[in-house]
């Protein structure tokens, strides 16, 4: 987490996927998630965060492997998960 609102993820050896990269924050406690951005194909990236969002419940940062399907739902694919830190 960045100072100017941002989560900056750092990621390394993610898989090769046929689709792409989806970041979401997810509330621990009720595993409601919603998605902040696409990765890419680096390794990291600066993603903007709603100026609302409650850090306290939505704790966790997944990133997923997402398919060119036109569903905006999370794939139940997650590749890794983690606390936000500052």
């Amino acid at each position: 987490m960045l100072d100017s609102g941002e989560l900056h993820p750092h990621v390394a050896n993610l898989p090769a996927v046929p689709g792409y990269y989806e970041v979401w924050l997810i509330n621990p406690n009720t595993m409601e998630m919603f998605s902040i951005g696409v990765l890419g194909t680096g390794s990291e990236v600066l993603l903007p965060l709603p100026p609302n969002v409650d850090l306290g419940k939505y704790s966790v940062v997944d990133v997923s492997a997402e398919r060119f399907d036109n569903d905006t739902a999370h794939s139940g694919d997650s590749l890794l998960r983690g606390s936000l830190t500052g």
